[in-house]
């Protein structure tokens, strides 16, 4: 598993049309993580976010393509929920 494996995958999704298609479709990091497996390329979720810098160098190259991938390993892409600041309810504390 490497970088250089998720880059090359990463190239050949951008000159693929049907793979490239299924990458933007990916929901998680995972569902891209398996499908690089399935074309022959293992690599971790660390390796793609230490690749994401170069996409970034190679933006129009790769175009659409690395904001798919952005998304996914952007860090407000979890299953959290999102919060706000909670409204005051309430009284406050009376000091003595």
């Amino acid at each position: 598993m490497s970088k250089e494996n998720a880059l090359s995958f990463l190239q050949q999704a951008a000159t693929d049309p049907a793979l490239k298609s299924q990458v933007q479709g990916a929901e998680q990091a995972s569902d891209l993580i398996n499908l690089g497996e399935t074309q022959g390329f293992a690599f971790s979720p660390d390796h793609v976010r230490e690749a994401i810098p170069e996409l970034k160098a190679q933006r129009g190259f790769f175009g659409d393509l690395v904001e798919a991938i952005l998304e996914l390993f952007s860090p407000s892409h979890d299953n959290y929920p999102a919060t706000g600041v909670q409204p005051f309810s309430g009284d406050a504390p009376s000091h003595h």
